[in-house]
């Protein structure tokens, strides 16, 4: 039997003690003793508070830590910190939202994966809400469906896909990436500032070295997706980080529309053969995607335009 070595955790945390304390809850009955759990409070509008309820919850797991940085710096320089400076392990690592319900065997579904391929460079697992990672996948555009029904969804069709496939990019969400990677590549850019886009551009430019990405067909982890920004704030965001992104890798957005197209139909037919309905056909599916598409981009630049304004 393969022996895997640990994996260090790191879940930067904001706000929303709700969902941070499904989030705990959730590793401590999933997680090895041999693995490792890194909490970092970047000082959002309740830090202490945070505080308090973090080190009251992880109390006695000594492998679950707590950090506090010295003031509010961002998702992206906080996960920097976590993986060049507070971890002192050569750990492959997972980056977690807090906002995240994790399942049973989803770590050892994905650390097997990046053990047994040594060309995968960063995974994901598939969740009820994670853009090109949703079950069901049709459903991605519209945030998902029901986070159990999307499990049940999964799980009876989890044997019919490949145990994993290649994706652009995976999502950053809940993203476990090779330590020999992140030496060789480094993390996150942070000319990305607060968020949005910085995963992306780390898949792309590990692919450069030649390195992939994929999703982990037989892992899942709920999303909830609590909101660190306003609407307003994460239009602009989106909108600044975008044109980076693009200006990097002109080809990205082809190759998102080349996957979803092909994984659509991959996909429906999983669920036809695990006796899931499908409705519409795989083929009206990706038309319907293509027109839903278009408008969320027509209400992403009349956002942008209000915001001009």
């Amino acid at each position: 039997m393969a022996t895997f070595k640990p994996i260090t955790i790191v879940v930067p945390v904001y706000a929303d003690w709700s969902s941070l304390k499904t989030c705990i809850k959730s590793l401590k009955q999933t997680i090895s003793e041999n693995d490792k759990v890194i909490f970092v409070n970047d000082c959002g509008p309740r830090a202490e508070y945070l505080r308090k309820k973090i080190k009251k919850a992880i109390n006695k797991y000594p492998n679950f830590e707590y950090f506090h940085n010295p003031y509010n710096v961002g998702f992206i320089k906080t996960c920097n910190r976590a993986v060049f400076e507070l971890d002192n392990t050569a750990n492959d690592v997972l980056l977690l939202n807090s906002d995240t319900e994790v399942t049973t065997g989803f770590l050892d579904e994905m650390r097997s994966l990046i053990a047994e391929d040594k060309k995968i460079g960063a995974i994901s697992p598939r969740s009820n809400n994670a853009t090109i990672a949703t079950i069901p996948l049709s459903s991605a555009l519209q945030k998902g469906i029901n986070p159990n029904k999307a499990f049940k969804i999964w799980w009876k069709i989890k044997d019919k896909l490949p145990r994993y496939n290649e994706v652009p990019v995976a999502h950053g969400f809940c993203l476990l990436i090779r330590r020999s990677v992140i030496s060789k590549c480094g993390l996150f850019d942070e000319v990305f500032g607060k968020g949005y886009g910085e995963e992306n551009d780390f898949c792309l430019r590990i692919k450069k070295q030649g390195f992939t990405s994929v999703l982990a067909n037989r892992a899942f982890v709920f999303h909830l997706e609590a909101r660190s920004f306003t609407l307003e704030a994460k239009a602009k965001l989106l909108e600044k980080n975008s044109k980076v992104l693009y200006k990097r890798y002109p080809n990205y957005r082809q190759s998102v529309r080349d996957y979803m197209k092909e994984a659509l139909i991959r996909e429906a037919k999983a669920e036809r053969a695990a006796g899931v309905k499908i409705n519409p056909g795989p083929k009206d599916k990706i038309k319907n995607l293509i027109k839903r598409n278009k408008k969320t981009h027509q209400l992403a630049k009349k956002t942008r335009d209000k915001i001009r304004n």
